[in-house]
């Protein structure tokens, strides 16, 4: 009796125990994540980011100002069309009301011809690396009025990137696994093959910790779902969790997807894949893509308890490479000669025995919408992206571990977390165009319309003017440089809490320099030198992150003058100080090239000028010119502050990368060039303009023709 009563009071004080813990545990504040209860992934195919919308306002498209230089002395709109790069061909709207556009043919496509057309970091050979064909095309507002309105009412990603260079699967491998081979210690995916892959994917993770998860697709799913490509998912049978999550099919996935939100079984996790015709590849229609969206949309919207708790992404497997202008973030493959990375680069350098290391990306940039209460509004972010960073977000948000994303991608790309705001939901919806019309209006214009023909009369193309809000990003770099009259020496510190990679360029050398890349993690710094032994002048340029830009340029003569220029950050006050060291002797201008800050003129020595920048977001592009030695500094960017401000309003105005302070250097754009008078540009060639069209469609490298039709330079053999 006693015993019995003994244990009723131990049994009674472990519940009481376990209670208390999870009061306690209950009263500890959620992080503000775990709001969102659900993460829906739309992936959808071949479109990269200036291809759709890159005249669109807010966002780095066509009035990118820190676009990067090329060898032809302009920067990366201006495409070579020939060898010599004495002609080059603008990106050039193909109008879905006048032409069968919307069906257009897709360029040539696979990784051979991408790591071409990166060609080392110049990203000048979108026109040579193959036949042009419609790869310098581009949609507006006009031509895809959804989509446009859309990302007017949610946030877009404008620095979001395809994993890999190449085609579709292997980008689709990153989404659905964190890798395509080379990160676990594999030869990477790099076509659309499918030989029975043998890595762990989030599906299983998910699995293993108790997540609910799910792919939604139907009988057609052009082959798009990247579990079915795995030996764990192809082993499986129905009634099996990676059979009936992971494979199983349905009538109709948006019916499917509908009744589960309506059932309250919708899973924390869904992958959504469209049918071929729906999926936005060329030669299927984007409208008919936008449609596809626009119901799927109609239904969360219609389920607004569980839209309450949502985080949708809207993505693009690859940009079918179709053109896009940004530089993309690599990892140096031959340190320290082509560059330094302070974070371990195994799994991102591809080792082709004979013919050296090879980047396997991240690719080129894509579309990335985030639709959610959280996001809504008229916003854009600029922090680092690719498709593991989904992946990430997964991790973050339910406690699990994808061992397959790389440690380089986990410290350069971001989470998607900085594109929420968690304190300020907005559970409204845009009002949105009537998109159920647009399938049958793009078969029409397909079958009575002409073709889009590569215009011989060319203009700069056009972005909307304005601003978006802008999310804070969880950038700082400090930038120093000193110079002697042998040498120059640059050193990146990365102050703030997320990496970041850089670009580096000497424009007085480009035949004999290669870009160099540098990956510098949080709270780390590299520094690298460089001789100027024999030079008249020198001029280097370095891009980081979101507009981020540092120019240095002078001569050999002052160099060793030890003239030095940085940049200061008051944060509290919204103010960016020009700090100047220098003797006495020595007189400079501090110019504003863009924002409307009044000039420095006839400064003497060793200073501080500070500018209070809250009048442009925090945005700021400084010159320090030294009057008679020929030193000159440019910084531009945008200081950090944890706060939202606006997108870059110089880029929202239009205004050229030039300014009053800039001295000419060959990396700089010229202003004429950026006309849209087609007078001021070059007629292109009819060698440039005429390509064979081929019907039909199929996936990726397998619609395109063949290695020897395409041209693939000597050297880009099969591995």
């Amino acid at each position: 009796m006693i015993f019995e009563e003994l244990h009723q009071m131990r049994l009674f004080f472990i519940i009481l125990v376990v209670l208390c813990i999870n009061a306690v545990c209950h009263a500890l504040p959620a992080r503000p994540m775990d709001q969102i209860e659900h993460i829906v992934i739309f992936m959808q195919e071949n479109r990269p980011y200036d291809h759709y919308f890159g005249t669109l306002k807010g966002v780095r498209g066509f009035n990118d100002r820190a676009a990067t230089p090329m060898r032809n002395g302009q920067n990366t709109f201006y495409q070579p069309v020939t060898g010599s790069n004495q002609s080059y061909m603008l990106p050039f709207h193909v109008s879905t009301l006048t032409t069968s556009a919307i069906c257009m043919d897709a360029p040539t496509m696979e990784y051979f011809c991408d790591i071409a057309m990166l060609d080392n970091g110049y990203y000048d050979k979108w026109n040579t690396a193959r036949p042009a064909g419609m790869g310098m095309s581009y949609f507006n507002r006009t031509d895809l009025p959804y989509y446009y309105a859309l990302y007017d009412g949610f946030t877009t990603g404008d620095q979001y990137f395809m994993s890999t260079y190449t085609a579709t699967n292997p980008n689709r491998l990153h989404v659905f696994s964190g890798s395509n081979g080379l990160s676990v210690g594999q030869q990477p995916c790099i076509d659309d093959i499918e030989p029975g892959f043998n890595w762990i994917t989030m599906g299983e993770v998910l699995e293993a910790a108790n997540i609910s998860w799910k792919v939604y697709q139907q009988a057609d799913n052009f082959d798009d779902n990247a579990n079915a490509w795995f030996n764990t998912y192809r082993n499986a049978k129905p009634g099996e969790p990676l059979y009936d999550k992971g494979m199983a099919r349905s009538v109709d996935l948006i019916a499917d997807f509908n009744n589960d939100m309506q059932a309250g079984k919708l899973p924390q996790v869904s992958w959504l894949v469209a049918p071929a015709n729906m999926s936005e590849h060329a030669s299927y229609h984007p409208s008919a893509g936008e449609d596809f969206t626009a119901r799927i949309l109609k239904a969360v919207q219609a389920n607004p308890s569980v839209y309450a708790k949502m985080a949708f992404i809207l993505n693009y497997d690859e940009g079918g490479q179709f053109f896009d202008h940004s530089w993309t973030p690599n990892v140096p493959l031959n340190q320290p000669t082509d560059g330094i990375s302070t974070v371990d680069t195994t799994g991102e350098v591809w080792d082709r025995k004979q013919y050296g290391n090879w980047t396997i990306g991240p690719g080129f940039r894509v579309p990335l919408l985030v639709i959610s209460p959280w996001s809504r509004g008229n916003i854009v972010v600029s922090e680092t992206f690719d498709h593991t960073s989904v992946m990430r977000m997964v991790e973050e948000r339910f406690n699990v571990h994808l061992p397959t994303i790389s440690p380089w991608r986990r410290a350069m790309m971001g989470d998607i977390f900085s594109a929420f705001d968690f304190q300020n939901p907005d559970y409204s919806w845009p009002t949105l165009p009537d998109t159920s019309g647009y399938p049958d209006q793009s078969n029409t214009q397909c079958s009575t319309l002409p073709p889009p023909e590569v215009p011989a009369q060319q203009s700069f193309p056009t972005q909307e003017k304005g601003t978006r809000i802008s999310r804070a990003l969880p950038y700082e770099f400090q930038v120093s440089d000193k110079t002697t009259s042998d040498t120059f020496s640059l050193t990146i510190s990365v102050t703030g809490a997320r990496g970041a990679a850089f670009i580096f360029y000497d424009a007085s050398n480009f035949t004999g320099f290669m870009p160099r890349k540098y990956t510098v993690d949080s709270l780390k710094s590299i520094t690298d030198t460089f001789s100027i032994t024999g030079k008249k002048d020198y001029s280097f340029a370095l891009y980081g992150p979101n507009g981020f830009v540092r120019q240095f340029a002078g001569s050999a003569a002052g160099a060793a003058l030890n003239i030095a220029a940085k940049i200061v950050f008051g944060k509290s006050n919204n103010s960016v100080g020009i700090a100047v060291a220098g003797a006495s002797t020595v007189t400079y201008d501090i110019f504003d090239n863009a924002y409307g800050q009044q000039a420095v003129m006839g400064a003497k020595g060793s200073g501080l000028t500070w500018f209070n920048t809250s009048g442009s977001g925090n945005w700021y592009d400084f010159t320090v010119r030294d009057t008679t030695l020929g030193f000159q500094r440019r910084f531009m960017g945008r200081m950090e502050t944890g706060k939202d401000t606006i997108s870059d309003p110089a880029m929202g105005a239009g205004l050229p990368t030039n300014g009053p302070g800039i001295a000419s250097l060959s990396f700089q754009d010229v202003v004429m060039s950026r006309s849209v008078k087609w007078e001021d540009h070059p007629l292109l060639p009819d060698s440039a303009r005429k390509f064979q069209r081929r019907e039909g469609v199929s996936k990726d490298s397998k619609y395109h023709p063949s290695r020897e039709e395409r041209g693939i330079p000597v050297g880009y053999e099969e591995f």
